[in-house]
């Protein structure tokens, strides 16, 4: 045999005992595998048959949480407290809803709870990981009822936010000077989260990022006319000239008028202060009208002041519109539009709001300065002589009512 035969059978001897080797190591770690692949399924099988019972344990301690937290609103001042509503109102709301919005709930979810979710949220401007922690629901479910209760609000707005013209002297002696006045009307700003594309034109004079909401009550400090969405950078004319231009828009039939402050021009359908005069009832104490402009400016300022009143109450009630929301603007502006809905709604349901007593001493302490800036009905906005001797005639009559009313006192 050759030496190139021998190193072959030699190294082929080599690798038969390299094979017998590994085989060995093999059948020395399969047991070892077999053992590890058993466990698996153990583990397995154990995450899929074992694991119900604490999830079952966590099921029944959030529906025991829920029945607690929904008892609780039974007492009328936790009620209040947690949903800006006495019980009797929220019982009949989430009637409305159903009856009337269309609101239609899970097999598994309540009425009564997606309402008071929505209602506990506006009320409290509250996130949706602070809301699963209050009422043991997923972060979907809770959006997911919040909009439909949303939606349901909108549906009703009409029934609640609507122009029914009828004039308010009757039954408040502060408005019998301004006979055919249908409410005051004013504009306010509520904050929004907005597009980096879109932020210059809602950035208000102040500097933040807003909506101009207009808006018109009636002596009882229901929204009679809504309009949100407009930019921050709009003014308040602005705003006016589009509610009177579009489908949906602010009627104001002939002979009637809505008060507005300085900020607005003095015509037809809008009956504004004297500028240059003092104006803002703060600015009356210890004061007493000295000419025909003062005595109007007071007595314009006691009833225009609903609509602060109105706007300051919805802001009280519903914190939601203190800061800018995590929603995107289209909801943001159906929010504004279902806190009025649900203002009006509160303010025909609560004869006695403790919060509007807030309002009014926070309006007090407020230092307020002067803003400067058909035939059947009013579509336009423009000065007329004729208008401004209307509110020359009726300066002029209340002044001479006070000097001999005056007279006769002293």
């Amino acid at each position: 045999m050759t030496n190139d035969g021998r190193d072959i059978s030699i190294q082929r001897k080599h690798k038969r005992e390299e094979i017998e080797v590994y085989e060995e190591e093999v059948m020395r770690f399969l047991p070892l595998l077999v053992e590890f692949f058993f466990m698996l399924v153990g583990i397995c099988s154990r995450r899929k048959y074992f694991v119900r019972e604490p999830l079952r344990r966590e099921i029944e301690e959030g529906m025991y949480q829920r029945r607690l937290w929904m008892g609780s609103l039974a007492q009328k001042s936790k009620c209040i407290s947690e949903l800006r509503i006495n019980t009797h109102g929220f019982n009949k709301l989430c009637n409305i809803l159903c009856n009337e919005g269309g609101l239609v709930v899970t097999r598994n979810v309540m009425v009564k709870e997606v309402v008071a979710l929505f209602l506990h949220i506006l009320a409290h401007d509250l996130k949706n990981r602070t809301i699963k922690n209050v009422f043991a629901r997923s972060g979907e479910t809770i959006s997911r009822q919040f909009h439909s209760v949303l939606k349901a609000i909108l549906k009703i707005g009409k029934k609640y936010i609507k122009q029914d013209h009828a004039v308010l002297q009757e039954g408040d002696d502060r408005w019998k000077w301004f006979k055919g006045a249908l409410g005051a009307l004013d504009g306010t700003h509520v904050l929004l989260t907005v597009p980096i594309e879109d932020q210059g034109r809602y950035r208000n004079r102040k500097g933040g990022l807003s909506t101009n909401v207009l808006g018109a009550c009636d002596a009882n400090l229901k929204f009679i006319y809504v309009l949100p969405g407009w930019e921050g950078s709009a003014s308040d004319s602005r705003v006016l000239r589009d509610a009177l231009s579009r489908r949906y828009c602010l009627e104001i039939p002939s002979n009637t008028y809505y008060l507005v402050d300085s900020g607005y021009t003095n015509c037809h359908g809008f009956l504004a202060p004297y500028r240059g005069t003092r104006y803002h009832l703060n600015l009356w104490r210890g004061n007493t009208p000295t000419d025909y402009k003062e005595i109007f400016n007071l007595r314009h300022s006691s009833v225009r002041n609903t609509i602060e009143r109105a706007f300051g109450l919805l802001k009280k009630r519903w914190a939601i519109l203190h800061t800018a929301s995590f929603y995107e603007m289209k909801t943001q502006i159906r929010i504004i539009n279902a806190c009025c809905i649900l203002h009006n709604f509160i303010r025909d349901e609560m004869n006695e709001d403790k919060l509007l007593r807030a309002v009014d001493l926070e309006l007090q302490d407020v230092s307020l300065n002067e803003n400067e800036i058909s035939e059947e009905k009013i579509t336009f906005v423009r000065v007329t002589d004729e208008w401004t001797a209307f509110r020359d005639a009726l300066a002029k009559e209340m002044f001479e009512e006070y000097q001999s009313r005056h007279r006769r006192v002293i």
